[in-house]
């Protein structure tokens, strides 16, 4: 009998472990995130998995863990397989943090590397309408970015010379835009593909040279003025809505800099209130909407998640080519397009 007891909750046990597909995993963090496309344009933390040599794109969500930038992570997550169906946008698996095992600041020298730089000179021609940008990863060994229409990434090797790599043939996605940025695309890509530049950086500028010292793309890395310039200057309609992509109507977003004001529209009612920022992150206050009725269900969702996200502490931003994206936690939830 006793043999038959322990046989029953042994099977029980695989029974249990096979069912909810749980398992305890120890994952690093790497100190900064970079640019990655899901279903939407977005940030992805860089992690490693145990024995790991490389560092890789992360696009899911840890419940329970707050990233701050600057910092590397050892964590003890448990990870579950999402139970049929799954929806397309969902990964298989849902992270969950047990514990952090350890949190270590990252003191990096201000330079080129993890910053965002937008493109503003190619082969000699000006570029200003900001749809081609890079990031640099020292540690992995890549350039990704927006080369005009879609996201890339490439990798790269250091040379012997000081502050010179090679490029090898950059890798993307492959969808179609305008005729105009299409040319941006193909220009910068040949001038990106298996090629040795020496990168120079004086103040807010990087050059990148070829062998024979000759300017081939030039990069602005954007002040926290200028970016609050170029988005207080802009309207902003609401274009996603947790990574739903949608006509939203009137739904939108406008900023007062000067007197750090936000102002818009839930596509039903008009709303206002204040900010601040610290970095990219922003919080909102006293935001107040008026009180007419939305017509239909999906006006009022799309008011109470909009109205939800501003009233929202820790929220993150962005500008990737010309949308102001919002962030909570690793998640994209909000998405404004420029407009008229």
């Amino acid at each position: 009998m006793k043999r038959f007891k322990c046989m029953y909750v042994f099977v029980v046990v695989l029974l249990s472990t096979f069912t909810y597909g749980q398992e305890s995993l120890k994952m690093f963090v790497k100190d900064s995130k970079v640019p990655c496309s899901g279903v939407a344009p977005m940030e992805c933390l860089q992690v490693k998995y145990d024995n790991d040599k490389e560092w890789q794109l992360f696009y899911d969500h840890i419940e329970g863990f707050n990233f701050e930038k600057g910092n590397r992570y050892e964590l003890l997550v448990t990870r579950t397989k999402r139970p049929e169906p799954i929806p397309a946008d969902a990964s298989a698996y849902e992270y969950k943090l047990k514990s952090i095992i350890s949190k270590t600041p990252v003191t990096k020298e201000k330079g080129i590397y993890d910053t965002k730089m937008i493109l503003t000179q190619l082969n000699g021609k000006k570029v200003n309408n900001g749809k081609a940008f890079i990031t640099i990863n020292d540690e992995a060994g890549t350039i990704s970015g927006k080369n005009g229409c879609n996201n890339f990434n490439v990798k790269y090797t250091k040379l012997s010379s000081k502050n010179q790599i090679k490029t090898n043939s950059p890798m993307g996605t492959l969808m179609a835009c305008d005729d105009e940025s299409m040319k941006l695309e193909k220009e910068f890509s040949a001038a990106i593909t298996n090629k040795k530049f020496k990168i120079i950086k004086k103040n807010n500028t990087v050059q990148f040279k070829n062998t024979k010292n000759k300017v081939v793309m030039e990069f602005s890395i954007p002040t926290q003025d200028q970016l609050w310039s170029f988005i207080g200057k802009n309207n902003w309609k609401l274009i996603a809505l947790e990574n739903v992509g949608q006509d939203y109507g009137k739904a939108s977003i406008k900023f007062n800099v000067a007197e750090k004001k936000v102002s818009g529209n839930t596509g039903c009612n008009n709303f206002a209130g204040t900010y601040e920022t610290s970095g990219d992150h922003i919080s909102f206050d006293k935001v107040a909407a008026t009180l007419m009725a939305c017509i239909g269900e999906e006006g009022n969702k799309t008011e109470q998640k909009m109205l939800f996200y501003l009233s929202n502490k820790d929220l993150r931003f962005d500008v990737a080519d010309q949308t102001l994206n919002f962030y909570l936690n690793d998640k994209l939830v909000m998405m404004f397009g420029i407009t008229k």
